[in-house]
């Protein structure tokens, strides 16, 4: 059966039943495989009869075996075929066009032409500013 085909569960079976087939291949008992690998005889026990455990315990239970080469392919860097990689370059190098400076600063609008004056002067201005001098009390009316 294709693993494709399977659910989560028998995926999990089939993983634990070729564990426990590695170990008893190796003449080893589930103690001695708890020992290596730093877990539990239960947790051996859950992970050959199927039930769900961590990649670490995995790990832990192949490197005990000595049978790491079985995640190789997960451990592995992906060649780069050099042809593709052009391929993709070039085709978001197409796909990005940069403007260059000299045409984004004539677009800038500068100061005096794209800017509007406000309608009303701000209040801060000195045109509304009373005299500083107008607020002090005149005493030379009396």
């Amino acid at each position: 059966m294709n693993a494709n085909e399977m659910n989560e569960i028998e995926i999990l079976q089939k993983i634990g039943a070729r564990m426990r087939e590695i170990r008893l291949e190796q003449n080893m008992k589930q103690k001695e495989l708890a020992e290596k690998s730093g877990l539990s005889m239960f947790s051996i026990s859950q992970m050959e009869t199927g039930h769900n455990t961590s990649v670490q315990s995995l790990v832990q239970v192949l490197k005990a075996l000595n049978r790491l080469d079985m995640i190789e392919p997960f451990l592995k860097e992906k060649e780069i075929d050099a042809a593709a990689l052009a391929r993709f370059i070039q085709s978001q190098q197409s796909q990005r066009k940069r403007v260059s400076r000299s045409v984004a600063d004539s677009e800038t609008p500068s100061v005096g032409e794209g800017f509007q004056q406000p309608a009303v002067k701000p209040y801060f201005t000195d045109e509304y500013m009373e005299s500083p001098l107008s607020m002090v009390a005149d005493d030379s009316d009396e």
